[in-house]
C-alpha cells in the first residue's frame, strides 16, 4: 500500500492515439510510463459526455446513484423545468470526501462539474463550468497565487474557424498555466491523493479532430507540437511523484471524427412523435400532443402521465411507443440532408438502450426512458430549436465515444491473455481484445491503492491488484 497515489486526466484522450502517438515518439514521457504499467481500455458511462463521466470518476458509482444524468436535467418533481447539474447535486460522495474518511488530504484540480468549490480540509479548483473564479477554489487563500499564474478555468475558444492557429495557441497558454497551478498545489499543499485534469485535449479533439487524425491537414504539425506540450507538462506532474507514490492515467471518454450532426427532437417532430416548433415553441409548453422528447444529447423521455404533468401515455402505451421509436432509430440512414429508413446511405444510430440496462440504484426513477448511441462519425444533439434532422457544423469536427478511453496504473502486471499497453488484448469474442474496464471502477482502484476502501461503490478493483489491496 503507498502512502500517496497521483490521478492524471487526459480529458477526451483515446487509448489507441495514446499509444499511437507514444510509438511515434511525439509522447517520449508518457511513452516511458506506458513500458512500466499497464493502459486498459475504458468504457464511459451513457451518456458519453464529461459531466456524467467524471461524475462517476468522482464517487464509483453510476448515474442512478451519484444523479448526474447530463449538462442539463429536469429538475425532479418540478415538471419540465430544466437545471444545469453542478457539484451541489451530486448525490454520492466524492473522491476527496472518501478520502478525507479515512484521514487522507486531497489536493484536486480542474475534475469538470465540481463548481462550486465547497469549503472542506482539502484544496479544489474547480472544473468547467465554473463562472466566477472565486467560487471555484477551497480555500480562497490559494485565489491569488492562480490569478498570479495566469491559471484559466477554460480554454477561450473564440472563433476557431476563422483563426484555428489562435485557438491552438488559447488552448496552449491555458494548459501552461493549468501545469504551472497544479505544479505549484502539488507542491506546495500536504496531499496524500492527488487529482490533475488537463481539459484542454478535449476542446482540441472538438475543434480540429480533422488535424488530428489527417497528416495532410495544414495544422497537422501544430496539432502534433501541442500533443508534445501535453506530454512535457505530464512528465512534470509525474516528476513531483515520490518512488513510491501510485501514479494513475484516465480519460473520460474516447474521441472520433464527426461529420454529421443528427438533432434527436428534430427527428421526433418529424416522425410525429414531438409536436411542430410552432405550436410547441418551449419544453415546458408540452401537452399530451406529444408522446416523447430528448434531452443532449440524445437522452428520450416518454410523456407519461405519471412522470410530466402533460403526459398522456400510459405505461402500456409508453412501452409500444419506445419500442416504435428505438425501431426507427436503428433502421435510419442519411444522404446529406436526407434522412429515413429507405435512404441509402450510413446508419445513423448504433444502440437504444434502456436506462435499467445501464443504471442501477435509488435515483433509477430520474433516468431518461431511452438512451441513444451514435453510428461512427455521427454527433447526437438535443436542441429544441432548428428543423433540420441532420445538419452540417463547421467548427465541430470531432465527437465523444463512449469506447477508447483510457485508464493506466503504472507498475501494474498485464492482465493474462493481454499485449500490455497496446490497443489490443484478449478476449472471448476477439482474441486480440479485452473487454473494458468500467468508468465505476477507477475511483475503487485508485482509493485501494492508498489504503482506503469505502462501502457503497459499483465499481471493482483492477489493474494490478496489490496483496495489500485484498480484502
Amino acid at each position: 500500500m503507498a502512502e500517496r497515489a497521483l490521478i492524471i486526466g487526459l480529458d477526451g484522450m483515446p487509448r489507441t492515439l495514446l499509444t499511437e502517438l507514444a510509438a511515434e515518439g511525439v509522447l517520449p514521457r508518457i511513452a516511458g510510463l506506458l513500458a512500466e504499467g499497464v493502459c486498459g481500455e475504458l468504457r464511459a458511462p451513457v451518456p458519453e459526455i464529461s459531466s456524467t463521466s467524471w461524475a462517476t470518476f468522482l464517487t464509483g458509482t453510476n448515474p442512478a446513484r451519484h444523479g448526474i444524468f447530463g449538462f442539463t436535467d429536469l429538475l425532479p418533481g418540478e415538471g419540465y423545468r430544466v437545471h444545469f447539474p453542478n457539484l451541489l447535486h451530486l448525490r454520492r460522495p466524492a473522491l476527496w470526501a472518501l478520502a478525507a474518511a479515512a484521514g487522507r488530504r486531497t489536493v484536486c484540480v480542474n475534475v469538470p462539474g465540481t463548481y462550486p468549490a465547497v469549503a472542506m480540509d482539502s484544496v479544489l479548483v474547480s472544473g468547467f463550468v465554473a463562472p466566477r473564479f472565486e467560487h471555484a477554489v477551497t480555500p480562497a487563500r490559494l485565489l491569488p497565487e492562480l490569478r498570479r499564474l495566469g491559471y484559466e478555468l477554460d480554454v477561450e475558444i473564440g472563433d476557431v474557424v476563422a483563426d484555428p492557429r489562435g485557438f491552438l495557441a488559447r488552448a496552449e497558454r491555458a494548459l501552461r498555466a493549468r501545469t504551472d497551478a497544479m505544479e505549484h498545489l502539488l507542491t506546495q499543499e500536504p496531499w496524500e491523493l492527488g487529482v490533475a485534469i488537463f481539459t484542454e485535449t478535449d476542446r482540441v479533439h472538438h475543434f480540429l479532430w480533422r488535424a488530428v487524425a489527417d497528416p495532410g491537414d495544414p495544422l497537422h504539425a501544430a496539432v502534433r507540437d501541442f500533443y508534445r506540450l501535453v506530454d512535457a507538462c505530464v512528465g512534470r506532474l509525474v516528476d513531483l511523484c515520490r518512488p513510491d507514490d501510485e501514479l494513475f492515467m484516465v480519460s473520460d471518454h474516447g474521441f472520433g471524427p464527426a461529420d454529421r450532426q443528427f438533432y434527436v427532437n428534430a427527428w421526433l417532430r418529424e416522425a410525429g412523435h414531438l409536436a411542430a416548433l410552432d405550436t410547441t415553441e418551449k419544453l415546458t409548453g408540452l401537452d399530451a400532443r406529444s408522446t416523447a422528447f430528448a434531452l443532449d444529447p440524445a437522452r428520450i423521455y416518454l410523456h407519461r402521465k405519471g412522470r410530466f404533468p402533460g403526459g398522456g401515455l400510459t405505461d402500456s402505451e409508453g412501452e409500444s411507443v419506445a419500442e416504435e421509436i428505438t425501431g426507427e432509430l436503428l433502421r435510419l440512414r442519411s444522404d446529406g440532408p436526407l434522412v429515413g429508413t429507405e435512404v441509402d446511405g450510413p446508419l445513423l444510430i448504433s444502440q437504444v438502450l434502456r436506462a435499467d440496462e445501464l443504471y442501477e440504484g435509488p435515483l433509477l426513477h430520474h433516468a431518461p426512458d431511452l438512451l441513444v448511441l451514435p453510428a461512427e462519425g455521427v454527433q447526437l444533439r438535443g436542441a429544441w430549436g432548428g428543423t433540420g434532422v441532420v445538419r452540417p457544423d463547421k467548427m465541430l469536427t470531432g465527437t465523444h465515444t463512449r469506447d477508447n478511453a483510457l485508464f493506466y496504473r503504472r507498475g501494474a502486471p498485464a492482465p493474462v491473455g493481454s499485449q500490455g499497453a497496446g490497443p489490443e488484448s484478449a478476449g472471448p469474442e476477439n482474441p486480440g481484445r479485452e473487454t473494458p474496464m468500467d468508468m465505476v471502477d477507477v475511483a475503487p482502484t485508485v482509493l485501494a491503492s492508498i489504503g482506503v476502501r469505502p462501502l457503497g461503490q459499483d465499481g471493482s478493483i483492477v489493474l494490478g491488484v496489490r496483496e495489500s489491496e485484498r480484502e
